[in-house]
């Protein structure tokens, strides 16, 4: 192929270089990460803070009191709740019973009010004067003679 290029007359040939080159050597260093090292500090530092709580928390497991007054508080609990219940059902109880006997009353004070009447109406009666009524009474006529029969119109002439 480098034959090729050297026959193309397009093909620019290289000169040789006049000055002489020294051979460099490069050495490529490593900045120091910064953010690296932050990043595995606030790592390391949640860690042993977790270690740390969960090496120092208390402990879950209630104890045998503690199991004893969670189960005495349940008790008061439920014997509260229960005399709640029984207090409202007493005091609907109480209720029906009031409605009762005042049901009870009312109607006694309905038939002393009716009794009451009748005899003021009965006191009436015998302390008021008799009233004499006085009525014409009408005389049927004989009944042998003709029956005469008038209309209750005027007449013209009368």
């Amino acid at each position: 192929m480098d034959d090729f290029k050297r026959d193309d007359p397009n093909v620019i040939a290289p000169i040789g270089s006049t000055i002489r080159r020294a051979p460099e050597t490069i050495i490529v260093e490593r900045e120091p990460n910064t953010a690296l090292w932050w990043v595995v500090g606030i790592l390391l530092a949640a860690v042993v803070f977790g270690l740390i709580y969960f090496l120092t928390r208390p402990t879950t497991a209630p104890t045998d009191a503690e199991l004893r007054v969670i189960q005495a508080e349940a008790a008061a609990d439920n014997a509260r709740q229960t005399a709640e219940a029984a207090l409202a059902q007493n005091q609907l109880s109480s209720t029906r019973d009031s409605v009762a006997i005042a049901q009870a009353q009312s109607a006694t004070a309905r038939a002393e009010a009716i009794r009451a009447q009748a005899e003021a109406r009965a006191a009436e009666a015998r302390a008021s004067e008799p009233v004499v009524v006085e009525r014409q009474t009408v005389v049927a006529p004989p009944s042998n003679s003709t029956a005469v029969v008038t209309t209750t119109t005027p007449q013209p002439g009368n």
